[in-house]
């Protein structure tokens, strides 16, 4: 203490001593400060602030976190102050004048219609206390977007790859210009993609980290416009190892948008989008030859789908403080042979078609200096159609091939979603509150005839155990397994017999059902600069739901911010943490679910060891008369009395480091801890749900029809180190990547699973499907003379457990979904083939009864590893006359509300200045009017084979063997594992 007091009084003196001898030297000088803020007083800081005297060089620099600038020791004279802020008008003062006394000038930077001499500075990545500044965060913008695939498919998958992992297996969520529903817009019409900011806001209803942001482009005050088209051919493209041999294929995407001044303080966009993708689906299975033999299956299929999207939108500002903006989206997609590939084979194929139209409103407005108010609304009407193109029962031989009809049948399904927000920000001294609520409603008239063809399984494709001979009873509880060799030997009159299967599902009633499910949230935050380097923020969210008993669902959340040693400059350490309670919702596709398959409306059921097999892809005119059904009572699905909206208590702490000038870096750590996370159980499961296959009476028999009820008893943990860092080097090199250490355990897999045991789920506990313990991340943006661009995207992953399953009901629930049991390897005979229901495989040797042994762990083996590194390089021409001063360049919106970081989207300045946080990437264009770019795109560089998980079904020929390419970010669909393509776009 004592040293700082002496080199605080060293300090004072020394400024005293300079100060006198200014004075004493005549020379007349002053100084020039102040604070940058917006329309609503909020300050914004890296706002670039350039003073040019009459005569000489001008000198800029940027405000700090609380908006302020200095200047010192200009020489008296008359000056020119510009001040650039990306999202708002160009600020210019021509008449500043310096005299020998200390000059405050405070500027109010003012927001409208995108302005052309709004330019984009290149700032370097800063860390501060702004909650919406957390270095972890990513903000796509401007040219970098181009890194990114034009592919709106891959473009989710890779923006999901960029968030990283979310927490929980509900994953992140995406929002469209701040709203939770919609067909995700064309990359060309978004202006701006934030990721994983503010992540313990109140604002939002779901996990921050892994959240996504887009925001679609207003117009500009002069007309600019783009035309784009990108080619790919089989010939560019290295082959999929398991789609065999390949016929010819290609796609093109076809892209056009403009927009412009539509009068005085109005503005429009207007975007057009076709797709016509003529690619292949790969189906690689093991099946029965027509003497009965097994032989694999691996062909190419053609899979032709057309896109179209079309979204105008409208932004007029009637006053300086009131912006009103409007867009429509309508989007088409048509897929032939959809439902195709790997197992699935050609005859599953069925048409699908869906169209969307999507119509949002918004208006903002600005009370004062210290108000804004934001409303907005979503409608949204999503019409699916799908037909099949066979209607015969199908055939599900586990863990080789799905055969026959489409067991999805025929479905009409009509959603129109409703989505309501008022928000309200408002300045108070040090705080920034916020308030407002979201009201969402959806009336989905849903027609679906899936189940009404039956399925039918059988337990192995050609095991010599899997016949009746071995089993006591037939048609008991559980079924004795059955192979389709058998049932079509006794077919082909090769054996006599009845032609049995394991188990046969039908569904009968009537197709049509209806449901309109309403939810709303409302929250209030206060955001609170304590100190110049210390914000703490504290909110409260609550949320309602109708169709669960659960009406009331309160999530405080907690954050704080601390600049270490910034107080009168920007720090170059901030600590950061925040925990929060976060909800999910049940959802209305379940709701539907119910409403279905009551019992009453439809009715499903279940046979044993039906007696009617008629061969695969073979029509059957009664199901109802292939034996005695398991129970008299139709299996029906049943919302839990005490179901209750699963919830997330998250907590994050993490430390942000200015490295450099140009460079970041962050490391973070996260706890997640789930609670009545969804599943659903099986209540009328033989008690006590523990093996009895082998029990010499079998398993007690089902009564009264299988009661599927959705439930919330499930848990997880979860524990993350992420280490972000982003670089940027003036406007020539923006780099930016995570590293992600995860451990993750569950008993649950999402609101669709079945425990293996539905009287202690506990049994399920260990590994969670979404525990990858590693991922690495890098992309960015590299400018090199002559207007050349390279943009890398790397993704890399370790692999993704997995469960050995047992081709045997264990348990007697008619679900197949049980775990062997573990066994000595000492039990395998000198061959390997099945003994009984003993398997010795290369993984171990394991019971597939369940009946001796250890119970194997799930998610007990580990996936293969993902690499996958993409390149886009581009060249761009430009000619004719010189641009003028910012035409380059895309202004980030119109009036928005202070401090950022809601889930509002359409109007505001986002991803500038004030709303920040981690990498804004910026925009590099020629100086010309026109451009011509040229580029070529190639993903999966290094023609890496990125598989999936295994087959993990004992007793199939595939086991422990991958079938398919892994999809997501790690491979280009299923036609090719390396594609090329090559892109030409002319902007004017």
């Amino acid at each position: 203490m004592k040293v700082k007091k002496y080199m605080r009084f060293f300090f004072i003196q020394l400024l005293f001593l300079l100060s006198v001898s200014a004075l004493f030297a005549q020379t007349v000088s002053g100084s020039l400060r102040g604070q940058v803020t917006d329309p609503s007083g909020a300050a914004i800081s890296g706002a670039t602030v350039v003073v040019t005297p009459a005569t000489g060089s001008p000198v800029a620099i940027q405000t700090n976190a609380q908006g302020m600038y200095e200047f010192k020791s200009l020489t008296a004279g008359k000056y020119t102050l510009t001040v650039v802020a990306q999202g708002f008008n160009l600020y210019e003062n021509d008449s500043v004048v310096i005299a020998d006394q200390p000059l405050r000038l405070n500027v109010s930077m003012s927001i409208a219609v995108e302005q052309q001499k709004v330019q984009v500075s290149d700032t370097a990545p800063t860390v501060d206390v702004n909650p919406s500044s957390n270095a972890g965060a990513i903000i796509i913008s401007g040219k970098e977007l181009e890194a990114l695939p034009d592919d709106p498919d891959e473009l989710q998958s890779d923006l999901e790859a960029l968030a990283g992992p979310s927490a929980g297996p509900s994953g992140g969520q995406m929002y469209i210009d701040g709203f939770t529903a919609g067909q995700l817009p064309p990359k060309s019409s978004i202006r701006e993609i934030r990721i994983n900011q503010n992540p313990f806001s109140s604002e939002y209803d779901r996990l921050g980290y892994g959240r996504i942001e887009i925001f679609t482009k207003p117009g500009t005050d002069k007309y600019h416009g783009q035309f784009f088209v990108i080619g790919n051919d089989s010939a560019f493209n290295s082959r999929n190892p398991f789609a065999g041999v390949e016929p010819g294929y290609d796609s093109t995407q076809y892209n056009g948008n403009v927009g412009g001044p539509l009068g005085k303080g109005a503005s429009f966009f207007f975007n057009l989008e076709r797709r016509n993708i003529n690619e292949l689906t790969a189906i690689n299975a093991v099946v029965l030859d027509p003497t009965l033999a097994e032989v694999p299956l691996v062909e190419s299929i053609p899979n032709p789908r057309q896109r179209t999207n079309l979204s105008p939108r409208l932004d007029w500002a009637p006053t300086k403080n009131n912006t009103v903006t409007a867009r429509y989206q309508y989007y088409r997609d048509t897929e032939t042979n959809n439902g195709v590939g790997q197992f699935s084979l050609q005859s599953q194929a069925y048409h699908s078609e869906s169209t969307e139209h999507t119509v949002q409103i918004s208006d903002t407005q600005v009370f004062g200096s210290k108000i804004v108010n934001e409303t907005r609304f979503q409608y949204v009407r999503d019409n699916s159609l799908q037909n099949p193109g066979d209607t015969n029962p199908a055939v599900n031989v586990i863990g080789n091939f799905t055969g026959g009809g489409s067991g999805q049948g025929s479905i009409n399904d009509q959603q129109n979603r409703y989505e309501a927000q008022n928000y309200t920000s408002l300045i108070h001294g040090n705080h920034v509150l916020k308030f407002g609520g979201r009201v969402r409603a959806t009336h989905d008239t849903s027609l679906a005839t899936s189940g009404f063809n039956g399925t039918f399984t059988f337990s192995s494709l050609n095991s010599t155990t899997d016949v009746p001979s071995n089993c006591t009873t037939l048609g008991q509880n559980p079924a004795c397994p059955i192979s389709l060799l058998y049932a079509e030997q006794v077919l082909n009159h090769v054996v006599s017999g009845t032609p049995y299967a394991t188990q046969l599902t039908y569904t009968k009633g009537l197709p049509s059902a209806a449901v309109t499910y309403y939810d709303a949230g409302f929250y209030l935050q206060d955001d609170w600069r304590i100190r110049p380097n210390v914000t703490l923020s504290a909110g409260l969210r609550f949320e309602t739901q109708n169709d669960i008993h659960d009406h009331g669902d309160w999530a405080p959340r907690l954050g704080f911010a601390w600049g270490v040693g910034g107080r009168s400059a920007p720090p170059k350490v901030v600590i950061r943490g925040g925990y929060g309670i976060f909800y999910d919702r049940f959802q209305s596709g379940q709701i539907l679910q119910t409403e279905r398959l009551n019992g009453v409306t439809q009715q499903q059921f279940i046979i044993n060891n039906p007696t009617c097999f008629p061969g695969v892809d073979v029509a059957i005119t009664d199901l109802s008369s292939c034996g005695a059904v398991s129970s008299s009572a139709s299996n029906v699905y049943q919302i839990g009395p005490a179901l209750h909206a699963p919830y997330t208590l998250q907590g994050a702490v993490s430390v942000e480091r200015q490295v450099t000038k140009s460079a970041t870096v962050s490391a973070t750590y996260l706890n997640s801890r789930g609670f009545d996370q969804f599943l659903t159980i099986n209540t009328s499961a033989p008690f006590p749900g523990t093996p009895c296959y082998s029990s010499s009476a079998g398993c007690p028999p089902i009564t009264g029809g299988n009661l599927y009820r959705y439930v919330s008893e499930g848990n997880f943990k979860q524990n993350q180190l992420i280490v972000n860092t982003n670089v940027r080097v003036g406007s020539k090199v923006q780099l930016f990547g995570f590293y992600t250490l995860g451990y993750a355990n569950s008993d649950a897999s999402g609101v669709s699973s079945f425990p293996s045991n539905s009287y202690n789920i506990s049994q399920d506990y260990g590994r969670a499907s979404f525990d990858v313990r590693h991922r690495l991340f890098l992309g960015g943006s590299i400018a090199f003379p002559y207007l050349f661009r390279l943009s890398p995207f790397m993704v890399v992953s370790s692999g993704a457990p997995f469960s050995i399953a047992s081709p045997i009901d264990e348990n007697g629930d008619q679900i197949y979904n049980d775990r062997p049991g573990f066994v000595s390897s000492a039990t395998c005979p000198a061959g390997a083939s099945p003994q009984g229901t003993i398997y010795c495989t290369q993984l171990g040797t394991f019971d597939a009864s369940g009946a001796t042994g250890k119970l194997l762990p799930i998610n007990s083996e580990t996936g293969p590893a993902h690499f996958v590194l993409n390149l886009r390089l581009t060249k761009t021409f430009g000619f004719g006359p010189k641009a003028k001063s910012g035409a380059g360049s895309q202004a980030q919106g119109g009036p928005g509300g202070p401090g950022g970081g809601g889930p509002r989207g359409g109007g505001g300045p986002r991803g500038g200045p004030l709303f920040g946080g981690g990498p804004t990437m910026m925009s590099s264009n020629s100086d010309r009017r026109y451009n011509l770019t040229l580029g070529v795109g190639v993903r999966n560089v290094f023609n890496n084979v990125n598989v999936s998980n295994p087959n993990s079904v004992l007793g199939s020929r595939l086991f422990d063997v991958s079938n398919s390419l892994q999809g997501g970010p790690f491979s280009p669909g299923s036609s090719a594992n390396r594609r090329v393509e090559l892109q030409a776009t002319f902007a004017f």
